[in-house]
């Protein structure tokens, strides 16, 4: 039985090619940052543009993305894991374009899983996502020196900030942590919750300046979106706010940044990194699994 698996698992490992799909991940803290609202609505602008979209949601209750659209959730990555169901058991449309799987699971469950696993999820996961042109991330706040498994796993990151004391200081917290802790040095910032580009521009000067006294990263800004009424009316109503209020100000900023985000230059890793999604998302579990036992 030994040798039979080990023979599968090196069959499925060659037949899992590197990722071709890119794979971007939102964050926000505290201070209502809007980061789901991001995920949702651009996932409806790419989907608007004639991009195949992917959204991996890492939150739970309420505050996930299913629950945002009213939508209904039969299972979530950790029961797939657990009762060996195929993965597109997980997935589920959402209006308006794209494709939805929750991908809550325990650090611990995915590090547990045996070589064997891990490639048959890796060889599922790369075929759902053949025909997928973006992947985007809600992540977890991290919280505790925890970074979000998902966040290790993509490709890129975006800070999503809001004018919120809180909000600044989790940026902060987890611009600092990614850097110092895991490696990464380049980050794009997505302002929401400013009246102005004026105000936006301003945020984000103070936190580079910020991060700037303590820590040698790159941030880029990638836009803003305004304060809206009619954002807060489509969370409301459980729809995306570009296919409720078409016209509305974040509806026209989240089509700008949907065109900017399709234009944007694939990173160096996309090319070279010899690991798929699936395989970093273990990794990253792995090494956390770790860290919460000491």
């Amino acid at each position: 039985m030994a040798d039979w698996l080990g023979d599968q698992a090196a069959g499925l490992r060659k037949l899992v090619a590197r990722d071709r799909t890119r794979s971007i991940c939102f964050n926000g803290g505290r201070g209502g940052t809007g980061t789901t609202s991001a995920v949702i609505n651009l996932a409806h602008a790419l989907s608007n543009l004639g991009k195949r979209v992917l959204v991996l949601d890492e939150h739970v209750g309420q505050s996930n993305v299913a629950a945002r659209l009213g939508l209904k959730l039969q299972t979530d990555l950790e029961q797939v894991l657990q009762r060996r169901l195929p993965l597109d058991k997980l997935l589920v449309n959402l209006p308006g374009g794209g494709e939805l799987i929750p991908m809550t699971a325990r650090p611990e469950t995915l590090a547990r899983l045996s070589a064997y696993e891990e490639d048959r999820l890796a060889f599922e996961f790369n075929h759902l996502t053949s025909t997928v042109d973006m992947i985007l991330v809600d992540a977890r706040a991290a919280a505790n020196n925890r970074a979000p498994s998902l966040n290790l796993a993509a490709e890129e990151n975006v800070i999503v900030i809001s004018n919120r004391a809180e909000s600044i200081t989790d940026a902060y917290g987890m611009i600092k942590l990614l850097h110092r802790e895991y490696g990464q040095h380049s980050f794009r910032v997505l302002i929401t919750r400013v009246g102005s580009l004026q105000e936006a521009q301003a945020l984000f000067r103070r936190i580079v300046e910020v991060a700037g006294k303590y820590i040698q990263v790159s941030l880029k800004l990638i836009g803003f979106v305004p304060e809206d009424e009619r954002l807060a009316r489509a969370v409301r109503l459980q729809q995306p706010v570009l296919s409720a209020f078409p016209d509305a100000d974040s509806s026209c900023a989240y089509h700008q940044l949907a065109v900017a985000l399709d234009g944007w230059q694939s990173p160096v890793s996309l090319l070279t990194s010899p690991t798929s999604f699936v395989h970093r998302l273990i990794q990253s579990s792995r090494a956390l699994s770790e860290g919460l036992q000491h």
